[in-house]
């Protein structure tokens, strides 16, 4: 029986609508009717423009030739991400109603490449630790993570391809992770950020939900990226891999210790070269630290909100943006020192190895909609600026996914791209 057109990977629905196989017209009323069945259960959505959509996917079926590399694929937007028609409410009743009037800059890039916003995807309260609506697919009692729910579980459940995430700290990679889909955290200041609503410039970064790694290249060549290649080596294109246990192994849950174990023995039998990475002693301070820039930076990009409106805020945001308060001149320069020292940490590593092989995340997604997970994997990561791909590997004990994440030089995007297609199908 063939699939819905909805369970599609975007690099396949692009192919058949290439060869006149699929409409994109299609594809977007199987997503909507997939939303239609699903939604009340999930909550993956802020806003939605169906005959927005079904407007823009006939006007795409009537051109001869793809007009991108993401002709006709609909797209989830978090919903801090601003659009020119739809309401962006940033997850707070203080925005309940704001429309914009102008695309954020990474919509119009997706746009002009094809692609269809099908609408605004629930995001935490301006994407900070407050849980949103959003409920994890496979398991409705568990978190979706944060604060790219909406998005990670709108594609875990076949209601978008692909959608537009952020991570400050671990709000990409980590729902990636919980929701079963692969997710990329771009390098920092890799996409435009404009029409982005911030919580910590120094971090936050643009990202991406899909459900193959192949579909990462694919929205990459949507800003003129070409996808890249492993390049021949004496070990026939396997890669050098570094695993990287971090300091924090003993807060990784047995299971999923267990699985990343299992993953680095697979790609060792296939032919990659795997051997252990000591994370430095000092790295350590690195969680601290980002704590520290994300809090402080965000004590000063929300002081508008705080003064006019403080009671609108949740506990958890004021409590964290007054911590930010505290942040000193001193301890934002140390911060700066402590990134370049690891980065030259880093630098070495990539003479020695293509990619990490890390956690995601601690394990599966926690029970309960009140807390969206530790990212503890996943701060230091961002600090760096370094990119990152979470990719699906078996399930924990509770049946819910498992992950895996592959670490890459800075500015490297493309070829850790490459390397996590080489990953996905030796796990697969």
């Amino acid at each position: 029986m063939a699939k819905s057109p909805n369970r599609l990977t975007a690099s396949t629905a692009v192919l058949r609508m290439a060869d006149k196989r699929l409409k994109a017209r299609d594809l977007v009323e199987a997503c909507l009717d997939r939303i239609e069945a699903r939604e009340g259960q999930v909550h993956a959505w802020e806003a939605l423009d169906p005959e927005g959509a079904r407007k823009r996917a006939d006007i795409l079926d009537r051109r001869a030739r793809p007009v991108g590399p993401l002709h006709g694929i609909p797209l989830a937007v978090k919903d801090i991400i601003s659009t020119k028609t739809l309401p962006t409410t940033c997850g707070s009743p203080i925005y309940r109603d704001h429309v914009v009037g102008k695309d954020a800059a990474c919509i119009t890039q997706l746009v002009k490449a094809g692609a269809i916003v099908l609408g605004k995807s629930v995001t935490t309260e301006f994407a900070g630790g407050h849980a949103g609506k959003t409920h994890n697919p496979h398991n409705l009692r568990h978190t979706p993570a944060g604060s790219s729910s909406g998005s990670a579980a709108a594609v875990a459940d076949f209601m978008a391809p692909i959608g537009y995430g952020t991570q400050t700290a671990g709000s990409v990679i980590r729902p990636g992770a919980f929701n079963g889909v692969v997710a990329y955290k771009g390098s920092f200041g890799w996409a435009d950020m404009t029409g982005i609503k911030p919580y910590a410039p120094s971090l936050d970064t643009l990202g991406f939900f899909a459900r193959e790694a192949n579909d990462l290249a694919l929205i990459r060549a949507a800003y003129g990226h070409a996808p890249a290649d492993p390049p021949p080596n004496s070990r026939g294109g396997a890669p050098r891999i570094g695993l990287c246990r971090t300091l924090w192994w003993d807060k990784v849950e047995p299971s999923n210790a267990r699985n990343i174990e299992i993953a680095a023995r697979t790609l060792r039998a296939t032919g990659a070269r795997v051997r252990a990475w000591e994370m430095p002693e000092s790295w350590e301070a690195l969680l601290p630290a980002q704590n520290r820039l994300m809090t402080g930076e965000a004590a000063k990009a929300y002081a508008w909100e705080r003064k006019r409106f403080p009671h609108l805020l949740s506990p958890n945001l004021s409590m964290a943006l007054a911590s930010g308060d505290s942040v000193t001149r001193r301890q934002f320069a140390d911060v700066r020192r402590r990134k370049r020292r690891a980065l030259g940490d880093l630098h070495d590593v990539w003479q020695k190895f293509d990619f990490l092989l890390a956690p995601s995340a601690k394990g599966e997604a926690p029970s309960g909609l009140g807390y969206t997970g530790d990212p503890l994997f996943n701060r230091f990561w961002t600090l760096l600026g370094v990119p990152c791909v979470a990719l699906p590997f078996n399930s924990g004990p509770f049946g819910l996914p498992l992950s895996v994440q592959l670490v890459g030089p800075l500015r490297g995007d493309d070829q850790l791209i490459a390397w996590a297609r080489w990953v996905e199908q030796r796990l697969s």
